[in-house]
C-alpha cells in the first residue's frame, strides 16, 4: 500500500524536532512490518509449491503444473497457505518483474533452424489464430456468459488465448512422439504468447481510455509496438552477444543474460513497444548466437540451469498468487464465487469452440498449399492447447478498479482449472488413440 511521504523540512512550515522523529520511526516500522509480511507470504508460496514439486515428481503421471493448479484451488477456497495483506497485485509487478524471464527461457531453447522448418504453421497459429481466437472467444464468451461489455469479453479472449506446452511436451517427450510435432506446438507456443500479450495491452489501453475499439488502428498499433520491440530485441541481444564473446566467467555471462531478460522487455516498453516481442527476439538470438558461438559448455550449462530455476519459481508464485487472488475475491463474500460459476463454464465452451475454429480450417489451409502434415496433428494441437502460466499472469495484472475484474478472474481460473487438469490428463489416452506415441525415432 502506497504511504505519503514524510513532512519535508522548510524554513516556514518546520514541525517540532520530537514529531519529526516520531513521524519517522512510526513510517520506518510500519515498513518493516510490511516488507516482513510480504516476504512470509513468498516465502510461505515457495514452500508449498518445493511440497507440490516433490509429491508430483512422486507421483510421475501428474503433471507439475496440475499439481500446482489444484493447490491454487484450495488456496481459493479454503484458509490454506499464506494470507495476503493486499487484495490485488501490482500490474508493473507481474508484467516487468515475473513475464521477462519467463519469455526469455522459452525462446533460449527454440532453435532457428527448427523454426524456419516449420514457419508457416507457426506462423499462421500464432499470428492469424491467435487473433481470430481473441475475437470468436471474446464473442462467444458474450453471448453465452451474458457480459455486455463486447470490448471486456475480447480482452477475457486475449487473455485466454496464449497457449501453454509444457506439461504437453513433457509428456510428448516420454511418449516418444515425432520431432516436428513437436517442435510445432512450442514454436507456436513460444509465438501466440507474443501475439495474445500484445493484443491484451492493445485492448487494455482501449479499456482504460474509454475508446470504443477500431479495427484499423488496432492493427496498425499491433504492427508498431511488434515489430519494435523485436528489433529492440535482436538490437540489445546482438550488443550483448559481442559482450559474452568478449569474456568466459559463467557468473558475469549468466549475470549478462539475465539483464537482457529483463532489460529488453522495460527498454522495449520505455518506448511504448511491446516488451514480450522484445524478451522473445533477445532469447532467440542469444539462444542461437551466444550460446553457440560465445559460450562454453559449463557456461551454457549454468545459464539453462539457472533460467530453469527462474522458470519453475515464477510459475510456482503465478499459480499460487492466483489462488490468493480467489480467496480474496472470496472473502467478500461467497456469492461473488457462486454468482460467476457460470462464467467459468460460458469461458471453457468458448476455449474450445475458439480453439476449433482456429485448429481445423488453418491445417486444412495449410496442408492444401503444400505443407503437409498428418491430420492426426490437428486433433492434438485441439486438445493439447492447454492454458497455463501466461493467461495467469494476465489475470493477476488486470487493475484492481477495471469493470469486470472479479468475473474475469474467477471465469479464467476456471478455464485453466479445466485446461490443465481435464485435457492436461488426457492427452496421453488422445496420443495412444491416435497411434502417435509409438513413433520409432530417437529421443532428444
Amino acid at each position: 500500500m502506497a504511504r505519503a511521504p514524510l513532512p519535508q523540512s522548510t524554513s516556514s512550515t518546520l514541525p517540532p524536532c520530537d514529531n519529526v522523529d516520531a513521524e519517522g520511526a512510526i513510517y520506518l516500522t510500519e515498513l518493516a512490518l510490511g516488507v516482513d509480511h510480504a516476504v512470509g507470504i513468498y516465502i510461505g508460496l515457495l514452500l508449498v509449491a518445493t511440497i507440490v514439486a516433490v509429491i508430483t515428481d512422486r507421483l510421475s503421471a501428474l503433471p507439475y503444473t496440475v499439481g500446482l493448479v489444484l493447490v491454487g484451488l484450495a488456496i481459493g477456497l479454503t484458509d490454506f497457505g499464506p494470507n495476503p495483506e493486499d487484495e490485488g497485485f501490482s500490474k508493473e509487478l507481474i508484467f516487468f518483474l515475473l513475464l521477462p524471464p519467463l519469455l526469455f527461457q522459452g525462446a533460449l531453447h527454440m532453435e532457428l533452424n527448427r523454426l524456419m522448418a516449420h514457419f508457416w504453421p507457426i506462423f499462421t497459429f500464432a499470428i492469424i489464430g491467435v487473433t481470430v481466437s481473441v475475437f470468436v472467444l471474446g464473442g462467444v464468451f458474450h453471448l453465452v456468459g451474458g457480459i455486455d461489455a463486447l470490448l471486456i469479453c475480447m480482452l477475457f479472449g486475449a487473455i485466454m488465448s496464449p497457449t501453454d506446452p509444457v506439461s504437453v511436451l513433457a509428456l510428448f517427450k516420454k511418449a516418444g512422439v515425432s520431432h516436428d510435432l513437436r517442435h510445432v506446438v512450442e514454436g507456436e507456443s513460444l509465438f501466440n504468447d507474443g501475439t495474445g500479450v500484445v493484443i491484451f495491452g492493445i485492448l487494455l489501453t482501449m479499456i482504460e481510455s474509454g475508446a470504443g475499439f477500431e479495427t484499423g488502428p488496432a492493427a496498425l498499433t499491433f504492427l508498431e509496438v511488434s515489430a519494435g520491440g523485436l528489433l529492440i530485441g535482436i538490437g540489445l541481444g546482438y550488443l550483448t552477444w559481442q559482450i559474452l564473446v568478449r569474456i568466459d566467467d559463467h557468473l558475469v555471462e549468466t549475470t549478462l543474460c539475465f539483464i537482457l531478460a529483463m532489460g529488453s522487455f522495460w527498454v522495449a516498453e520505455s518506448f511504448h513497444l511491446s516488451g514480450v516481442m522484445a524478451a522473445v527476439a533477445a532469447g532467440l538470438f542469444i539462444g542461437n548466437h551466444g550460446r553457440r558461438l560465445s559460450m562454453s559448455d559449463r557456461v551454457t550449462q549454468v545459464v539453462d540451469d539457472f533460467f530453469e530455476v527462474l522458470d519453475f519459481l515464477i510459475n510456482s508464485i503465478l499459480f499460487l498468487l492466483i489462488g490468493l487472488e480467489i480467496r480474496a475475491i472470496r472473502t467478500q463474500g461467497w456469492e461473488n464465487i457462486l454468482d460467476n460459476l457460470h462464467l467459468v463454464g460460458a469461458g471453457i465452451v468458448a476455449l474450445l469452440v475458439a480453439r476449433a475454429l482456429v485448429v481445423y480450417p488453418l491445417f486444412r489451409v495449410l496442408n492444401f498449399w503444400g505443407t503437409k502434415r498428418p491430420p492426426s496433428w490437428a486433433h492434438v494441437m485441439f486438445w493439447g492447447g492447454l492454458r497455463g502460466s501466461i493467461p495467469i499472469a494476465l489475470l493477476l495484472g488486470l487493475p484492481s478498479d477495471m469493470a469486470y475484474r472479479q468475473e474475469l478472474v474467477v471465469a479464467g481460473f476456471g478455464v485453466v482449472l479445466f485446461s490443465l487438469v481435464v485435457q492436461g490428463l488426457t492427452v496421453k489416452p488422445l496420443l495412444n488413440a491416435l497411434g502417435l506415441s509409438r513413433v520409432d525415432e530417437p529421443q532428444e
